[in-house]
């Protein structure tokens, strides 16, 4: 079962990126997490390159790698390697500060 709360933080954090193209990531995150800090929230499959969501928060989180690297680089084309320590890489740098930012259990 999908959580809604993080389904809600995903939707209306793309969303925004989108109409705010302009806005760092970062703040982007900012405003849409107001409120929903110190809780559990269980995103599944949207912590995980090349989600679009993973790649809006590895920008957030300050890698300097772009969008479409991540993209390519953690996509069904990618070499299977490549795409696993790229997720590594993700899940041990880079989703903890997203984590820690917003206190998300």
């Amino acid at each position: 079962m999908q959580d809604p709360v993080a389904t809600a933080i995903v939707c209306e954090s793309l969303a925004l990126s989108v109409s705010h193209a302009h806005a760092p990531a970062v703040d982007v995150l900012d405003l849409v997490m107001r409120g929903r800090h110190d809780r559990l929230l269980d995103f599944g499959l949207h912590m995980v390159p090349p989600d679009p969501f993973a790649i809006l928060v590895a920008q957030a989180m300050g890698d300097p790698m772009p969008a479409e690297d991540w993209e390519a680089f953690t996509g069904p084309e990618a070499d299977p390697r490549l795409r696993a320590a790229m997720r590594l890489q993700f899940a041990l740098n880079l989703w903890p500060l997203f984590l820690q930012r917003y206190n998300i259990g």
